[in-house]
């Protein structure tokens, strides 16, 4: 069992490499963060999910692999934890949706960054988005969503690292941990919640910068590169 926890491991790091190292070292603006330059709980938390389950999913097919078995998928993926993908997929959109409506409707009160300055601490995901207090206030729905959603991860890992060890074989792994019904609504509820909370708009202006100077600072980039003249071949 010991090549299926590596290759757990392994895979869950390739993930992480690919989605945050990676991006920085192109100079581009990682998966964690969002359009208004500040770490987001969302993305973070879609993030989590999908190096848990992926990993774990690569982790399975490549012990059943390097044990010689011709099935190397043959395992099955509970319906719990496609929901649980899901529950954070969808949470994340719609986050981003109302995140996309805020900033165009009152972008003089959305906290950002400046363009090219997006230099804010990892915990800033958990602290208010909008008005006077943005970045220096935590957010209840943020940080109930965030415990709940760490407690299940450390719940499920546990689970899947004690199915491995009780079994000798990784072609015994008849298939991913079972993610609890009553965990998923939990989760589903925490979810909720946590949407809930964007609706407020918080009157005030953020100190550090405003979704209003971020988006005339991208569009005075977009003009200065139409300005510019294109290179034609001779």
């Amino acid at each position: 069992m010991a090549t299926t926890f590596w290759a757990w491991i392994v895979s869950a790091l390739v993930i992480v490499l690919l989605a945050v190292v990676v991006p920085s070292r192109l100079g581009t603006q990682n998966v964690l963060r969002d359009a208004r330059g500040r770490y987001s709980l969302s993305r973070v938390q879609v993030m989590v999910w999908t190096v848990v389950l992926l990993s774990l999913i690569s982790g399975m097919a490549y012990g059943r692999f390097a044990a010689g078995q011709v099935d190397v998928a043959g395992f099955v993926i509970p319906q719990q934890a496609l929901w649980l993908l899901g529950v954070s997929l969808g949470s994340g959109v719609v986050a981003a949706a109302i995140k996309v409506a805020k900033s165009t409707s009152r972008p003089d009160s959305v906290a950002a960054y400046p363009l090219g300055q997006e230099t804010g601490r990892f915990w800033e995901m958990l602290t208010v988005e909008e008005g006077a207090s943005a970045g220096r206030s935590v957010d209840l729905t943020k940080f109930q969503n965030f415990v709940i959603t760490v407690l299940l991860v450390l719940l499920y890992v546990a689970q899947a690292v004690s199915a491995f060890k009780a079994v000798d074989d990784p072609a015994g792994i008849a298939g991913m941990p079972v993610f609890s019904d009553a965990l998923l609504v939990l989760l589903a509820v925490s979810h909720a919640g946590y949407l809930l909370g964007k609706i407020p708009s918080p009157a005030g202006t953020p100190e550090g910068g405003t979704m209003s100077a971020r988006l005339a600072a991208v569009a005075s980039e977009t003009d200065v590169a139409k300005a510019i003249p294109e290179a034609r071949p001779a």
